[in-house]
């Protein structure tokens, strides 16, 4: 079966009129992207940004300063997506920064029609590939915190009630599907009840 391709809004970003009308070109011509607004580098980004919601946004800046890195960084943080940035600005130490901030794809050169598309298809592939390690590294994080909970509420119960652990996580598993929560809820429960009681009065 063949996947429908998606449409992705872009906000553009630049001060420069010329390069401005170039990627509106370019994107406009495309069944991939919808430009749905455009904005300037001097002020209010980030509340275009959380304005217009975009799917991708497109910075073009000839040489990034670090006002617009920290706000790309606020932008990768508050409202993340694929963000491109085309610049002229070749140092190591540039695009490092950028990279860091949140930057997709950081292009050096003439911007032609062929190139900007191909950029802004690997932003988006390099951006996806990212937040799915994030979210896997994140659901690793969670797993690993409601465990050690888990275990804490066996030692509990198996110490209050004369039990080996098995039995206390056994006991565990059963108030879980008892009262449908999820292990890691009951596992909670047990640990803010006994806090309770070892601070009580």
């Amino acid at each position: 079966m063949e996947a429908i391709a998606e449409t992705y809004r872009v906000l553009v970003v630049d001060n420069n009129l010329e390069r401005i009308e170039l990627l509106n070109n370019v994107v406009v011509k495309s069944d991939r992207y919808n430009v749905i607004a455009q904005s300037s580098l001097k002020h209010g980004l980030i509340e275009r940004v959380k304005q217009v919601n975009p799917d991708i946004i497109l910075i073009c800046e000839d040489s990034p300063c670090d006002r617009t890195i920290d706000t790309v960084a606020s932008i990768n943080k508050e409202y993340p997506c694929p963000i491109v940035m085309f610049a002229q600005d070749e140092s190591s130490e540039t695009i490092q920064n950028a990279t860091f901030a949140g930057v997709s794809a950081y292009a050096v050169g003439e911007l032609t029609k062929e190139r900007i598309e191909t950029i802004i298809e690997a932003a988006i592939a390099r951006f996806s590939k990212f937040r799915a390690l994030q979210q896997e590294l994140e659901k690793t994080k969670t797993n690993l915190a409601e465990r050690k909970i888990i275990e804490r509420a066996k030692e509990i119960v198996a110490h209050q009630r004369g039990i080996t652990e098995a039995e206390a996580y056994q006991t565990l598993r059963k108030l879980a599907m008892d009262r449908r929560k999820r292990l890691a809820e009951i596992a909670q429960d047990v640990l803010l009840i006994a806090e309770v009681f070892t601070n009580r009065a």
